[in-house]
């Protein structure tokens, strides 16, 4: 026999405002929530926008006549920047191409088209950490772009090379090189730390969940990152339904029950934390609301079918509602806002009878 509690399916569409595409009862920020849960101080994640120094760059040129690649230097040392390889002519080709690979890498590379587009190859093969590449060429416009873009450049030059015309973009080239070394730092920083969580996290050996203080430390670095780059964020907040009069050794099968399920539902770039004594958290990054209410259901589902415990010679099913909030890509981020916005959805849920709802 099924313990009685189980909450009713995944709302139908709702004919109001509330409603959405999916199917997800949408409540309003107004409803008030029972709790709030994982204690982040939102003012340790505020950052200072300080105007960063102008980019320095180490500049290479691989120009098609030795009169080009003079009027580069002279151009590149107007900006401020160095020449750290300069060649001309049809043998250049290849000794610029070799002279990439060395350490330091150069910032920015120039090439002359057409001729250079194997310094352009060479330079794409350096990745992830390759040069900003610049075509030059003599002519301008639409067609001067198409080529650069079939060539595999990043930026396009016109000749003949002066300040006023090749300064702006080794400017651009300097400042799309800094983003990308930032970028691949963050990148570089997530993975490490992910993998610190995995190895010295000490998960849960039966949900492989993470515990609460590994759990804050990537939603720290979640919530920069959002800021940081306008990705979307959301939560999706789970109680567990508990039948009653359930015995205390089947609540704690359950529990686990409820958390293995959890764990095959959602993607392999959520995390999920135990909220004892009966919540669990799913931290979903690069997700709006909408996105979170289909992870959310498929976690409700796949809680519903796992299979039941049993104890006092009838089955017990393990069951949970879900609340999700989320920001947009460039919405305002505050954790504090998201989990008061989805333990008011996960309130209006368990009032309404519903499986998810959406604030």
């Amino acid at each position: 026999m099924i313990g009685p509690g189980v909450p009713s399916g995944v709302a139908e569409r709702a004919r109001t405002r509330g409603s959405t595409r999916s199917g997800v009862r949408r409540g309003t920020k107004s409803e008030k929530s029972r709790d709030l849960t994982v204690p982040i101080d939102d003012e340790q994640l505020l950052e200072e926008d300080a105007l960063s120094p102008l980019p320095s760059a180490r500049v290479a040129i691989c120009e098609t006549s030795a009169a080009a690649l003079t009027l580069a230097r002279a151009a590149v040392a107007a900006q401020g920047y160095e020449v750290v390889i300069g060649a001309a002519g049809v043998t250049a080709v290849a000794d610029v191409s070799k002279r990439l690979t060395a350490e330091p890498m150069p910032d920015i590379v120039v090439v002359g088209l057409p001729g250079g587009e194997a310094v352009l190859d060479a330079a794409r093969a350096l990745e992830p950490r390759r040069p900003v590449l610049v075509a030059a060429m003599s002519v301008s416009g639409r067609v001067a772009a198409e080529r650069a873009h079939a060539a595999g450049a990043d930026l396009v030059a016109t000749r003949p090379h002066d300040p006023e015309r090749l300064g702006p973009v080794l400017f651009a080239a300097a400042k799309l090189g800094a983003a990308r070394a930032e970028l691949t730092s963050a990148r570089g920083t997530e993975a490490r730390l992910r993998e610190r969580v995995n190895k010295a996290g000490n998960p849960d050996t039966v949900t492989g969940f993470q515990q609460l203080e590994y759990f804050n430390r990537v939603l720290e670095l979640e919530i920069k990152r959002a800021r940081r780059y306008g990705y979307a964020l959301s939560v999706c907040l789970l109680r567990q339904v508990d039948p009653e009069r359930l015995p205390a050794t089947v609540k704690r099968d359950l529990r686990q029950r409820a958390a293995a399920a959890i764990a095959t539902a959602i993607r392999d770039i959520d995390m999920p934390v135990e909220l004892p004594p009966d919540r669990f958290l799913v931290l979903l990054p690069y997700t709006d609301a909408d996105g979170a209410a289909v992870v959310a259901q498929r976690i409700v589902a796949a809680v519903a079918k796992h299979p039941p415990v049993r104890g006092n010679n009838q089955d017990w099913r393990a069951s949970v509602t879900a609340g999700v909030s989320g920001i947009t890509s460039g919405g305002e981020v505050s954790f504090a806002q998201l989990m008061r916005d989805a333990s008011a959805a996960l309130r209006a849920a368990e009032d309404a009878g519903e499986s998810v709802m959406i604030v």
